[in-house]
């Protein structure tokens, strides 16, 4: 059973059956439930954003784009963005109400996804070193979320 609320309040209810009950609690500072607030947030608002990055290992050229209302749009921007800068650009990461993040050592590219933007770049730099990355740096990152 979960503590009653004023059900006027709009979007409330979303916000509480997406935090949960530990997170709904704006007393908790835990890191994880920042996360899970911003996620929430963001797909509770009724409003899509999208955001993507495209990149080129082998000249190190990048784009993004972020807060597109259409996925196609977001990823054109992106490529459009990163050939001014690269000869061999690929799109690799695509996100909605949220971050995304590009690392990178040499040919080994990856990506990650989160809330926020530390998480993200945590994610790729993962990603990038489990993949076989020694020198895994991040090369782009965006936001793209209300």
């Amino acid at each position: 059973m979960r503590p009653s609320r004023p059900t006027s309040a709009v979007g409330f209810d979303c916000l509480y059956d997406c935090e949960g009950p530990i997170c709904a609690d704006f007393g908790n500072h835990a890191d994880f439930c920042t996360d899970i607030r911003a996620k929430c947030q963001a797909r509770c608002s009724g409003r899509k954003w999208w955001g993507a990055i495209a990149y080129s290992a082998k000249d190190k050229g990048v784009g993004w784009s972020y807060d597109y209302n259409d996925l196609n749009d977001a990823k054109k921007q992106a490529m459009d963005r990163c050939t001014k800068q690269g000869a061999a650009c690929k799109l690799i990461a695509w996100f909605e109400n949220e971050c995304g993040a590009v690392a990178a050592d040499g040919n080994v590219v990856t990506w990650g996804t989160a809330s926020l933007e530390a998480g993200a770049k945590q994610r790729a730099l993962a990603e990038c070193k489990k993949a076989g990355g020694k020198n895994c740096a991040i090369q782009a990152w965006s936001c793209s979320k209300m």
